[in-house]
């Protein structure tokens, strides 16, 4: 008996279809670094954008660091260490208590100290950046990854926490140098909260320590960062879940939880 043959099977196509490929996700003109500073005050958002291509966060750091040693060095050379401290002291009721119970000469010399203490942490502020620049990334990477949907990998999370701080370390510290250098008496300027861009520069910083805290907390430098900080962890987002407004809203939300905590804690002190 005889089976019919089995049918050929076509020859391959010469030309397969081509595998669909993922879109980049980055798609639009390369910023260079001086670009992503000077927009980040005319444009944020195509600076934000571009950290997709390039989650690069060193230059902003740098440009801050270079800024805080040269108010350093202008501040330690202008203001006077003791009444600075002096100050520091007299808003602290837990302070004066300290100091209550030691002689004229242990206070002398813990004062000594204290300034040798201020000096080094004055010097030191590019590291004190640098580390509260990965705490407020991490904790807004899982604000809005975990709880929003959101895809932002820590590296563009960093990225999004220093460029939105670039307007404020810029214009804040070159103001607080400028002041410092044509002010008659720069000991009178308070580190602490050196220019009137928040309430609390006009109330009493030895009065009610919890509104004191909450009314310096709504500086206009600070609203403009949060604002910044939203719309960046918005925009740099993978997935595009939360919104500009949502974003910002959100970042609103923990900026008055840590204003609350640390208003009530200085308040306990």
């Amino acid at each position: 008996m005889n089976f019919p043959a089995s049918p050929t099977p076509p020859p391959p196509s010469p030309n397969p279809p081509a595998t669909p490929t993922a879109a980049p996700e980055f798609e639009g003109p390369r910023l260079s670094e001086p670009q992503r500073l000077i927009n980040t005050f005319i444009a944020p958002k195509k600076t934000f954008e571009d950290l997709k291509r390039n989650a690069s966060w060193w230059v902003p750091w740098l440009l801050g660091a270079i800024l805080s040693v040269v108010f350093a060095v202008i501040a330690l050379q202008k203001i006077d260490l003791g009444h600075f401290i002096q100050q520091q002291i007299d808003r602290s009721p837990s302070a004066q208590r300290r100091l209550e119970n030691l002689t004229p000469e242990q206070r002398a010399a813990g004062i000594e100290i204290q300034k040798k203490i201020t000096k080094g942490i004055f010097y030191a502020f590019p590291v004190f950046s640098l580390i509260k620049g990965l705490l407020i990334a991490a904790v807004l990477m899982a604000v809005f990854n975990f709880m929003l949907g959101a895809e932002v990998p820590f590296s563009r999370a960093m990225g999004v926490v220093f460029y939105a701080y670039v307007p404020f370390v810029v214009v804040y510290t070159i103001l607080l140098i400028v002041s410092m250098l044509v002010s008659a008496d720069p000991n009178t300027i308070d580190l602490a909260n050196p220019m009137p861009t928040n309430p609390g520069f006009f109330m009493d910083p030895t009065g009610n320590q919890f509104i004191y805290t909450f009314a310096s907390a709504l500086d206009i430098f600070n609203i403009w960062t949060a604002i910044l900080l939203g719309l960046g962890f918005a925009t740099a987002s993978s997935n595009r879940k939360p919104t500009a407004g949502t974003g910002i809203v959100t970042v609103f939300v923990v900026y008055a939880i840590v204003v609350l905590f640390g208003a009530g804690w200085k308040a306990m002190f």
